[in-house]
């Protein structure tokens, strides 16, 4: 009888054995080196962003990348939860990238059909370090000039960077790129204090089975297409089951 692995990955508090599944390790990588693509400044990410970004926009093409044919998948997730952190303003979308709060066109209800047309960057209403809108602008975008003022324009120059939103400190390590593709499980009362020093891991490794109710009782095989007679041992009066452990009269004299 064993276990699911999906169980067994699962973190000891919440009744697995703490393993890390291969998989979501894998698209933790990739979503933490995607993240990375989109904010370095090396060689190499400047390279390939040449090569698959468009603006804001993600080739549809395929081209020879090992390290893009990976992380590709992972650019709507990165783009869901990032933000930009104000810098110069040189490499933010004024109207369509998220960098005070949700994009400007989209508070605005600008037809999609429309943001093809919408390339200003957010340094082109930046003078000497303040903001600065024509009055035609004003005239027709009052509320995208109100957004843009709420957001305070460093006084030191700096580069614009794209933050993590889920993480207070804005950057995505590989622990939280994990914790966030694994998601939120159920914490169960029992996990945490069956592993202990004071206990062989043999012994808890079978009361971990029990508690799964993984263990060949004639019950278990029974539903495996296993027919035999069957009894508990112990008290003669049921099928041999999970009840051999916690409900069976004999058991329970030894508990108490």
């Amino acid at each position: 009888m064993t276990v699911s692995w999906k169980k067994t990955c699962k973190p000891v508090i919440e009744g697995g054995l703490g393993i890390r599944s291969l998989t979501l390790l894998n698209e933790s990588s990739n979503l933490k080196l995607c993240c990375d693509l989109l904010n370095s400044q090396e060689d190499w990410a400047i390279l390939i962003r040449s090569k698959v970004l468009r603006g804001r926009r993600v080739i549809s093409h395929h081209i020879f990348s090992s390290i893009w044919s990976s992380i590709k998948m992972e650019f709507n997730t990165i783009t869901s939860n990032c933000g930009w952190q104000l810098g110069d303003g040189s490499n933010i979308n004024f109207w369509l990238d998220n960098w005070c709060g949700q994009p400007i066109a989209s508070q605005l209800n600008i037809p999609s059909q429309l943001h093809s047309n919408l390339t200003a960057k957010v340094n082109d209403f930046i003078v000497n370090g303040q903001w600065n809108f024509p009055d035609s602008f004003i005239h027709y975008f009052p509320q995208a000039k109100f957004l843009a003022e709420q957001v305070t324009i460093p006084f030191e120059e700096a580069e614009d960077k794209l933050i993590w939103e889920p993480s207070s400190s804005g950057d995505l390590s590989f622990k939280q790129a994990y914790e966030f593709k694994y998601g939120t499980g159920q914490n169960i009362r029992w996990a945490k204090s069956l592993w202990s020093h004071d206990i062989p891991p043999t012994k808890s490794l079978l009361v971990w089975r029990i508690m799964h109710n993984k263990v060949p009782t004639d019950e278990n095989l029974m539903l495996r297409g296993i027919q035999s007679p069957s009894i508990c041992s112990s008290c003669k009066m049921q099928c041999e089951s999970i009840h051999l452990f916690f409900a069976c009269p004999f058991a329970m004299k030894l508990w108490s």
